[in-house]
């Protein structure tokens, strides 16, 4: 196992404990604001306003798309706002318009307002008409606009309970609640010896048995019986469970977010085939041995090479979600002789919950122990920044869209639990930060002008928006952003690019934070930049 103990003091000790939570974090913000256009002034739920649920239709395109049904609606006097979330999570932008020979030219562009799992859109509609609708998805090799025709049907309108859900769950995708996946029947009789202890992780189970099998149960409802290379699969074993050889040392690993668990885990030697090229990959060790040949690229998700990948010998895929939206895909590879696992990652609510993933990969490769302890060196780190004390400062985290208007983070999702923990006070309030179930939030410009303008500090997202390279670069995204109070004060900083691209990292970035909160030594800074 690769060492992830410190290499120093402070800031630069804390390198693989961190490690294991950022790669997660690429899959909720890299992929659904790839290519984002635009976003509305759609802010959900105000006061006096009411949500209901509601049955929504969908029609038009290929019929491969699906959305969840029934959805969650909201009435503000006459108007209705609708929450849309899509079989993909490859839509990076929502046009509606009543008309569709001007859909196109005349509609208003509407982003997604969620940063993980299949893309969704808060839009404005009208109850039993048909109401217009194009959606640009990135699943193709170029952006494709696809028409479709979506019906609000008033009749199955119900008054939405504290305790409902957001909406449905969408065909071929897992329910977000994951609540009910976990089956530990195998079918022949076998039963449990124990289970994997999980503290966060909501969209994995692994139960135990004897001989060293272990049963892995995903939230999409698949499951796999790993098994070690001399046992033998029980007599009778259900259907529906595939089973995998442990250690699995011939994967085709599609899902870039892990990619730094493995590294990890020092299991890159059990990877055959990548769904990610060198250039695109920043996790150091797995980019090594892509560049170097010991891992070959077997095409992304959508394209893989299916005759080099047969000829390699690969018995393995493990997928992202975004596999959902090309089922052909997997059921070619399944065709080859692969087992696909598709793993939940982005699924999970809480950054920890993501991270403990690692546990499953250690259960595929053989390395429990070494998952474990990992594991719990990440949670100690981030149970240590906890004890940070509080710098006293505001501050506001956002990126300009293209309309202008500012993009933030709900309350309570793990950026703002991020500068909570680094000892910031987030800048916006539950109530200002409601309007979605999602993690990301778009507010007109006038309106988070008037909630975080006195903001000690702004953080910009970066991650998203590369653009900004210097404070004027800032300042031109929208005039008010001039009168903000950190600008005045010139503690205005912006994210690194690759901030999500290795969930390993997330304990550095939180003291990054404490760093740029508290005017610590800034020199050794990598995924912070203060902006002058």
């Amino acid at each position: 196992m690769r060492s992830i103990l410190p290499k120093g003091e402070n800031r630069k000790r804390r390198s693989i404990a961190a490690r294991a939570i950022a790669c997660v974090l690429v899959a909720l913000l890299a992929l659904p604001f790839a290519g984002c256009s635009a976003s509305p002034n759609v802010t959900g739920a105000t006061a006096g306003s009411q949500e209901y649920t509601v049955s929504v239709s969908l029609s038009g395109g290929s019929g491969r798309a699906s959305i969840a049904s029934p959805t969650t609606i909201v009435k503000d006097g006459d108007t209705y706002t609708a929450t849309i979330t899509w079989s993909s999570s490859n839509y990076d932008k929502m046009t509606v318009d009543g008309d569709y020979d001007k859909m196109t030219v005349d509609g208003v562009d509407y982003a997604p307002v969620n940063d993980g799992g299949n893309s969704t859109f808060e839009i404005p509609v009208t109850l039993d008409e048909d109401i217009a609708v194009s959606a640009e998805t990135v699943a193709m090799s170029t952006p494709h606009t696809i028409v479709y025709t979506l019906h609000f049907d008033s009749s199955t309108m119900k008054e939405k309970s504290g305790d409902d859900a957001s909406g449905g769950s969408p065909a071929g995708t897992a329910s977000s609640a994951a609540a009910d996946f976990h089956n530990a029947d195998l079918g022949c009789g076998w039963e449990p010896t124990g289970a994997l202890q999980l503290e966060y992780a909501k969209h994995f189970t692994v139960d135990e048995f004897e001989g060293g099998l272990r049963l892995i149960c995903v939230s999409n409802g698949e499951r796999f019986l790993v098994v070690p290379q001399d046992a033998k699969v029980p007599d009778g074993l259900s259907s529906d469970i595939a089973v995998i050889r442990r250690p699995a040392d011939k994967v085709y690993l599609v899902s870039s977010a892990t990619m730094c668990l493995v590294d990890a885990l020092d299991a890159n030697d059990n990877i055959l085939m990548s769904g990610t090229k060198a250039d695109d990959c920043s996790v150091a060790g797995f980019k090594s041995a892509l560049e170097s040949g010991a891992i070959a690229y077997g095409g992304k998700y959508s394209a893989p090479d299916y005759e080099r990948i047969s000829a390699s010998g690969c018995t393995l895929a493990i997928e992202n979600t975004m596999i959902n939206h090309t089922p052909d895909v997997k059921e070619k590879l399944q065709k080859l002789g692969l087992v696909v696992l598709t793993e939940q990652s982005s699924s999970e609510p809480e950054a920890l919950g993501r991270v403990e993933w690692i546990k499953l990969f250690g259960v595929l490769f053989d390395k429990e122990e070494e998952a474990a302890h990992l594991f719990n060196e990440q949670k100690a780190r981030v149970e240590q920044t906890s004890g940070l004390a509080s710098s006293g400062k505001t501050v506001a985290y956002f990126y300009i869209n293209s309309n202008g208007a500012a993009v933030t983070r709900r309350r309570g999702d793990y950026v703002a639990q991020m500068i909570e923990l680094a000892g910031g006070s987030y800048a916006l309030d539950d109530a200002q930060t409601a309007s979605t179930s999602g993690s990301s939030v778009t507010l007109e410009m006038e309106r988070f002008y008037a909630t975080a303008k006195d903001a000690d500090i702004i953080v910009y997202n970066g991650t998203i928006d590369e653009s900004v390279a210097t404070l004027s670069d800032f300042v031109s995204k929208n005039a008010l952003l001039s009168q903000f109070k950190a600008v005045k004060n010139g503690n205005v900083w912006v994210t690194s690019a690759d901030m999500y691209q290795q969930m390993t990292s997330t304990a550095d970035i939180i003291d990054e934070l404490h760093g740029a909160f508290t005017g610590d030594d800034t020199s050794d800074f990598h995924y912070l930049r203060k902006l002058g």
